[in-house]
């Protein structure tokens, strides 16, 4: 607003200084037409009786001075002179300039005039002054509209602030409604996300998927604690009636020896539970990230077949292994045996006698890709999410001994080297497939 001000106060000084210097032009031509400066005085005169005494709303005055002892430029407030010096540019009240003149004519008292002085040849001054009450009263009024804008632009910014700040709080007070409900206890509550795909909206959906997380971690803890407690109850409860009943029974060596052979069974079942429930713990925080290391796979898989082997053959399985020559992985030795084992086991566990398993590892398409595969009794497509899950076990697999950790196991050490575990149907029996990037 004041930048349009100052341009439109500027160009209309302009444009007047612009006439003023044609008037003054065409008077110092007319002199030199006639030659004298008496001519110049009598034009002048008349043109200044013209006026008489109306009011226009944009006139000029004129005057000139012989006695250069009392310039015009005396009482002229100059603002600047022209490249020549000859012309003075400035303002001056309407009434001290008629006063020059001796002119009769009625203007406001707050009336000032633009006025140019040019100095003639010989000394004498001529003065032509313009009445800016037009030019005045415009600025005025440009003047008010300006500070009538600004005034609307402020209540409107002050609406418009308060409107947001109001959306703001609302959306900000919804958030701790939501947060007050899930710190209560529910964890179900998502903050609400609208269509305006706003900050708001980004940030809900990035605490949507928190909550989301933080309730299937919860889930999952409360899934874990309940099953721990039953499989734990098991082995914990078998153990202590076998001592109880000893107390009550005389001992001899042989029975002993049983009681003790079947404490320790039962000891060593709560420690396998522990052992697997601490590896996936490890292996979902990250604790083995540092302790990477470049695995010759195929010679891993020869250590592990090898071993394997004797086990199948004991159990009346067809066991075959193999692997492409030159494979390195980049991961945790430990865990990836361990992953490998777990597989193993399972596929001896659930294969029948002259079943077939089968350990292969081999690059494809620029992943590492690791499979075992057995003719047990698979598992249902439906099903194959479930089982990564900890202590979850399928009913075909109740009556034979484990603790439903070993899928985890081997899911927590994939997450852990951002590996892809894919159950698949053999046809039958199960196909356990793991791509590592290569």
């Amino acid at each position: 607003m004041a930048s349009i001000y100052w341009v439109a106060s500027g160009q209309i000084r302009e444009q007047t200084d612009v006439r003023l210097e044609l008037q003054s032009d065409l008077l110092i031509n007319f002199a030199k037409t006639y030659g004298s400066l008496q001519a110049l005085r009598d034009a002048i005169r008349i043109r200044n009786e013209e006026h008489d005494e109306r009011v226009e709303p944009h006139f000029y005055v004129y005057a000139l001075n012989l006695n250069t002892k009392l310039p015009f430029t005396k009482k002229l407030e100059a603002e600047y002179m022209s490249e020549d010096g000859r012309r003075v540019f400035g303002m001056l009240r309407f009434s001290d300039v008629l006063e020059i003149i001796d002119l009769d004519i009625q203007v406001r008292r707050d009336a000032y005039a633009r006025v140019v002085v040019t100095r003639l040849p010989g000394g004498a001054q001529l003065l032509v002054a313009a009445d800016m009450s037009e030019q005045n009263t415009l600025l005025q009024k440009l003047y008010k509209s300006m500070w009538v804008a600004i005034a609307l632009m402020f209540l409107l910014a002050v609406l418009g602030g308060w409107l947001m700040g109001y959306g703001v709080l609302r959306r900000i007070d919804s958030i701790r409604q939501t947060a007050g409900e899930i710190i209560n206890g529910d964890l179900s509550q998502r903050m609400v996300v609208t269509r305006r795909n706003d900050e708001f909206d980004r940030l809900s959906l990035v605490l949507n998927s928190m909550l989301q997380r933080i309730e299937n971690l919860m889930k999952a803890t409360r899934e874990v604690t309940d099953n721990l407690a039953h499989d734990l109850r098991n082995p914990l409860n078998r153990l202590r009636n076998r001592l109880d009943t000893s107390r009550f029974q005389p001992i001899d060596a042989e029975h002993f020896q049983q009681l003790r052979q079947d404490a320790l069974q039962d000891v060593d079942d709560l420690i396998k539970t522990f052992n697997a429930l601490l590896s996936i713990a490890q292996a979902e925080s990250g604790v083995h990230r540092d302790d990477w290391t470049a695995i010759q796979l195929d010679q891993l898989i020869s250590d592990l077949g090898e071993l394997y082997e004797a086990v199948a053959e004991e159990e009346g399985i067809k066991f075959s292994y193999k692997a492409q020559a030159g494979l390195v992985l980049q991961a945790n030795r430990h865990l990836i045996a361990q992953v490998i084992t777990n597989l193993l086991d399972n596929a001896v566990k659930y294969t029948p006698k002259e079943g077939v398993i089968q350990l292969s590892a081999e690059q494809q398409a620029g992943h590492i890709v690791l499979t075992v595969s057995d003719t047990g009794p698979g598992i249902p497509a439906e099903e194959r999410e479930r089982v990564f899950k900890r202590f979850v076990r399928l009913d075909n697999a109740r009556s034979t001994p484990g603790n439903g950790l070993g899928l985890s196991l081997v899911k927590a050490v994939a997450d852990l080297h951002d590996a892809q575990v894919e159950l698949a149907d053999n046809q039958p029996g199960l196909k356990v497939i793991l791509r590592f990037a290569g």
